[in-house]
């Protein structure tokens, strides 16, 4: 499962969504049909794991299709002549 919020801080030249990561312990607790969709709001802003902790790096253009599989989607686009071909 995949939580999104609305971008703040550096996310917003990135994308409109940002992913909100928690921590084990605490994405179970988000999960449980036990929580309230009150508390589970509140952890969600309180332990989800901010921007600043995430290294962000450019990618090819065929990330973005769900049709498009393999490792290869991840690998960083680090070589100006990689950038160019991609369009960016």
């Amino acid at each position: 499962m995949i939580i999104t919020a609305a971008s703040d801080e550096d996310m917003v030249d990135i994308h409109d969504r940002k992913p909100m990561v928690l921590a084990p312990e605490n994405a179970r607790k988000w999960i449980d049909s036990e929580t309230s969709s009150e508390r589970a709001a509140e952890i969600a802003v309180e332990h989800c794991r901010p921007t600043e902790e995430f290294h962000w790096y450019k990618v090819g253009k065929d990330v973005g299709n769900v049709r498009n599989q393999g490792p290869h989607l991840i690998e960083p686009l680090s070589v100006p002549s990689d950038l160019d071909d991609q369009g960016t």
